[in-house]
Parts: structure tokens; C-alpha cells; sequence
């Protein structure tokens, strides 16, 4: 009887091996665009951000501006609702803390007299339409003014992985 001793011989073929390595790297790249796919329309889906009236003459103008304020009283929580708003194309001007710190529910206000902008802004947050107010300010330069509240961990931004 012979003993073989040393390197064992590799029984399967190259080819073999390169095309299953194929089939694998095939399988994740087709899991990978499934996800994004479910992500941009499901998960995170397109939200508009042009303004709702059509005689806005200039692309930045078309935009809707947005002011962030920070009334919960938690820090950061308005960069990160800014940062949110931004990457789905609305114009943040101003990000601040508000004048107080113990609103329960985070409002959106119509502030320029187009409650269809005030929707939209809402709707990208996840901000309940019952939270959506109109409340007109002359010396306002925004569309739209975010109030944030302590419900901020239930809204969009806060859930959003990114």
C-alpha cells in the first residue's frame, strides 16, 4: 500500500472555482441594487421641495426655505433635522434654538401664506398633518418654520440612517 505524504493534490478545477466566485460576487452586487432600490422608494422615498406656487421666476426661488429651531431642549437635534431637510433639497437658512425648550410635539408652520409648502416640509419629516400650522409673519424671510418637540425620536430624521 501506498501513502501519499506532502502537499494534497487540489481536486476541483480553477474554472470551477472562478466561476463560483462570479456567481457570488453576482448574487451580492444584485442584493445590493435590490436595496438601494427598496431604500429609494420605500424606505426613504422622493419628497418635493419646490415651492408650490409656479411664478417663482429663478431656481432658487423654486426651493422652499426652511428655519430649523431647536424646542426640546436636546442637543443637536436641529443639525440633524437641517442635515436631513438639505440632502432631500430643501434650502435651511437658519438653524437655531427656539425661545423655549419644552414643546411636546414638533410643529411646522406656514409662515409666508402657502400651507402646500408647510405640507411638504411635514411630509419629508413625518411630521403629523394635525402638526401643521399656519401662522403668517410679515418680517419672515423662510416659507417655513420647524418647531421641533420631544417627539423628535418618532420623526424621520431621527430614524434615518445616514
Amino acid at each position: 500500500m501506498k501513502r501519499h505524504r506532502g502537499k494534497k493534490k487540489f481536486s476541483g478545477s480553477p474554472k470551477r472555482f472562478v466561476t463560483a466566485a462570479a456567481q457570488v460576487l453576482a448574487l451580492l452586487l444584485a442584493a445590493v441594487l435590490v436595496y438601494s432600490l427598496l431604500d429609494r422608494f420605500f424606505i426613504h422615498p422622493p419628497v418635493k421641495f419646490d415651492r408650490a406656487e409656479a411664478n417663482a421666476p429663478t431656481k432658487i426661488e423654486k426651493r422652499i426655505q426652511v428655519s430649523v429651531r431647536n424646542e426640546c431642549g436636546t442637543q443637536n437635534v436641529a443639525m440633524t433635522f437641517t442635515y436631513y431637510l438639505r440632502k432631500r433639497g430643501f434650502d435651511v437658512v437658519e438653524t437655531t434654538n427656539g425661545s423655549v425648550f419644552d414643546r411636546q410635539a414638533t410643529e411646522v408652520v406656514d409662515a409666508a401664506g402657502n400651507f402646500q409648502n408647510a405640507l411638504r416640509v411635514a411630509e419629508a419629516l413625518g411630521v403629523k398633518k394635525e402638526n401643521v400650522i399656519t401662522k403668517l409673519d410679515p418680517q419672515s424671510y423662510v416659507d417655513v418654520k420647524v418647531l421641533i418637540g420631544k417627539d423628535y425620536p418618532n420623526l424621520k430624521p431621527n430614524k434615518s440612517i445616514e
